[in-house]
This record gives C-alpha cells, structure tokens and sequence, in this order.
C-alpha cells in the first residue's frame, strides 16, 4: 500500500476545521498530522509534524497566511501549500501564488474540490477553484498590479494595526524592530491615503482582512 499523504491543516475556525479533518480522514490514502488555529503556530507545529501538503488559510489571526506561506516554502520547499480561502479577488490569488502556494480553493467548494486538490498538487501539478480559472488567467495575462498594492509584510501590519495591536506588540511578535512598524505603517497610510486608524480599519474590513 502507498504511503498516506500527511495533511497539516491550519484554519482559526474550530468547526469548519473538524470538518474538514472528518472529510480528510475517510480517504484512505489521506492522513491529517496535525492542526493550528493562528499563524505563528502553524510554523511552531510544522517545526515538530512533517507533513506532505498544508491547507492554509489566508485570513489567519497574529500573522497572515500569505506571510505563513511565504515563510514555510523557503524553509521547507518540498511542502506543497494550498489555500482554503473565500477570497475571490485577482490580487489576493495572484499574492498566494507568488507566496509559493500550489493550489487555492474557495471555502464554499471545499467539500467537492479539496480531495482533487490535494492529489493534483501532490502529483505536482496546480490546482484553482474552477470558478476562479477566467480570473487566474486574466491575471496572469495582464500581469498589471496597481502602483498603490500593500506588500505581504505592509497587509500583514495592516492586518495587526486593525486588530489593534499596537507598534511594540507587532514589533514583538513579528520579531522586528519598532522602527520598522512605524516605516511599514507610515507606508500603509501613505499609499492608500489612511486619514487615521478608523479608515486603516475599514479598509481591512472591507478587503476581508479582519471581520467586524
């Protein structure tokens, strides 16, 4: 019998995870190695759980999925990544797969594509939700990106500042100096024309990078 293909799934919501942990768990040649609710701790438990293929979500609390993902291919470049996410938009696929994802699957279709995604990515190959096929290739056909588009690390920050942490909190936990907060901030309202913290969370609520 071939070996199991060790899935590592990292969501922060408990039920939609212990779904898909059931879903998973009925293939035979599928076997779930472990689970984290945050960022930080999806890269604290690859550390100890070797796995084939992580299902990451892109909306993730204390550090993002697109910077998870960043982080996890250069460390471990033979773990394949795909993400589990409901956002649809041309920019965010373009960023996971230039993060170093190999598949990407829209939560509402996670019940009927996951299982294909999972065999398609581990034969090496990409997998896209079905219904955002016309959107990957208008993108990659166009291959324009606004001048005004937050890097990985400035959403990451973003994503923090609406969450209201403050700059040391995000200095602490992204290990990185407070200067840097405050440059990456000061770019952030910059390039998006943030007159304060309230419009930063808005946009961050908008773009669904926290729920309100």
């Amino acid at each position: 019998m071939n070996e199991k293909i060790k899935i590592y799934l990292a969501d922060d919501h408990k039920i939609l995870r212990e779904s898909l942990h059931i879903l998973l768990s009925q293939e035979e040649d599928i076997e779930v190695v472990g689970e984290s609710e945050d960022g930080l701790a999806v890269e604290a438990g690859l550390r100890k759980t070797a796995a084939d293929i992580l299902i990451l979500d892109i909306s993730m609390p204390k550090r993002s999925g697109l910077d998870v993902a960043k982080n996890i291919a250069r460390q471990y470049p033979e773990l394949k990544i795909i993400f589990l996410t409901m956002h649809k938009s041309e920019e965010i696929l373009a960023d996971a797969f230039e993060s170093g994802a190999k598949g990407y699957v829209l939560k509402e279709n996670a019940f009927e594509e996951l299982i294909k995604a999972i065999h398609t990515v581990k034969e090496g190959k990409v997998f896209v939700s079905s219904e955002l096929a016309p959107t990957l290739l208008h993108g990659f056909l166009s291959n324009e990106r606004r001048g005004k588009d937050l890097s990985v690390r400035e959403r990451e920050i973003l994503k923090l500042l609406a969450e209201g942490y403050s700059n040391k909190e995000i200095s602490d936990m992204l290990i990185i100096s407070i200067k840097t907060v405050e440059t990456h901030r000061a770019n952030i309202m910059r390039k998006n024309n943030f007159k304060n913290i309230t419009e930063l969370v808005l946009y961050a609520a908008r773009n669904h990078l926290i729920e309100i």
